[in-house]
């Protein structure tokens, strides 16, 4: 039931890191209000980090060319996995 639930918050998180990308994105071409990048730390540091990595992949390629990110989120990648092999085997 546990495992259930963990893999349903990962799909919702990755979703909402994704469409974080895509929105600040279009709000930076627009000139308009943009998600900072230690929010999107926050939500890639929450197990969002493959959202934000595809965000960073994706046709849009966004924030792909700063080393923060170019680094920093792989790294999360393998936090989150790390961190979500031992809440799993530690329970």
């Amino acid at each position: 039931m546990v495992l259930n639930i963990f893999i349903i918050y990962i799909f919702f998180i990755n979703t909402a890191a994704y469409l974080f990308m895509l929105f600040d994105k279009y709000q930076s071409k627009k000139k308009g209000s943009r998600i900072s990048e230690n929010t999107l730390f926050l939500v890639a540091l929450l197990f969002g980090a493959c959202g934000i990595y595809l965000g960073m992949q994706a046709p849009i390629y966004h924030k792909a060319s700063k080393t923060k990110f170019k680094w920093g989120i792989p790294l999360l990648m393998v936090l989150n996995v790390v961190s979500g092999y031992f809440l799993y085997h530690c329970q």
